[in-house]
């Protein structure tokens, strides 16, 4: 038994590192690397979705409350909330809340083959190094981080917030 909880912290640890990645986000790499360090400030990014489009979180921040979600294809958690995160754009909050998925390194050819056979309804976005995770400080996979109006990070766990209307 302490073996295998032993070999659990281990890998505990290296999906952290993985995550934290050797290089810090650069100012000019897409990112405003000084908006989420020491605030609450939501970070800006641009990545590309799956047509190769680039999409930038800032002309949303201040506007609409957004929902980051940082997932990757192996993850069963991200897999079981696919569902629950459908209904947040389909239901009453619709016109209310912007959901982006952000895969987190993986090819665009293994994530779009996912958001088909899974039909994910909401926007994905290729995280391919790892910068927009690093930004908000993700550690491990599922993470969510919800952005109120205001351009601050307002929620930031690994479970989905219960009950979005107090902060949309």
């Amino acid at each position: 038994m302490p073996y295998r909880f032993a070999v659990a912290v281990m890998l505990f640890l290296l999906c952290g590192a993985a995550l934290a990645g050797p290089e810090p986000a650069l100012p000019g790499a897409g990112f405003a690397a000084a908006a989420g360090a020491g605030s609450d400030q939501a970070a800006d990014f641009t990545l590309p979705d799956l047509d190769g489009r680039k999409v930038t979180l800032g002309p949303f921040l201040g506007k609409i409350p957004v929902l980051l979600v940082f997932w990757a294809t192996w993850c069963p958690e991200c897999k079981a909330a696919i569902p629950e995160i459908n209904a947040l754009i389909t239901g009453p909050l619709k016109e209310k809340l912007l959901v982006f998925g952000l895969d987190f390194r993986e090819s665009r050819e293994k994530v779009e083959q996912a958001v088909k056979s899974r039909a994910i309804r909401y926007p994905v976005l290729l995280d391919e190094q790892g910068q927009a995770a690093r930004a908000y400080g993700v550690v491990g996979i599922p993470t969510y981080v919800l952005i109120g109006r205001e351009g601050v990070v307002v929620y930031k766990s690994h479970t989905l917030p219960g009950d979005l209307s107090r902060w949309i």
